[in-house]
């Protein structure tokens, strides 16, 4: 059965969150197929001011892009549509965080030794 917050739940459930809970995305496999749908992510659309606002938000996402995950990221521009009502000018964006496969982790963890700093390949 899925669970469905009605709006006035759903806004009760929002307002009680606490304002800066860490975020920890589960990582997608570096070996997964197929549709991402329902994993840890976000999609973000409207203008680029709007989306990079929020983006400024999730600056803890960025802890992600590191030498054991990566941050899949994908932030475009939406054609316009016939029929709908968009002037152009907005944008989408879509994150979600990834395993890194062991081959890059090792080198990763590899060049980190050598040189004494983080390396990211």
């Amino acid at each position: 059965m899925t669970e469905r917050f009605t709006k006035k739940e759903a806004l009760a459930h929002w307002r009680a969150l606490p304002a800066n809970a860490k975020l920890k995305p589960r990582a997608i496999s570096n070996r997964h197929k197929g549709s991402t749908y329902g994993y840890d992510g976000v999609r973000i659309e409207g203008s680029k001011q709007f989306i990079d606002a929020v983006l400024g938000r999730l600056s803890d996402l960025l802890a992600c892009e590191n030498s054991n995950t990566r941050i899949g990221l994908n932030y475009t521009a939406v054609a316009p549509r016939p029929g709908k009502d968009h002037n152009g000018g907005e944008y989408v964006c879509y994150v979600k965080v990834y395993e890194r496969g062991d081959e890059a982790q090792g080198v990763n963890a590899w060049m980190s030794a050598v040189t004494g700093t983080e390396f990211i390949a």
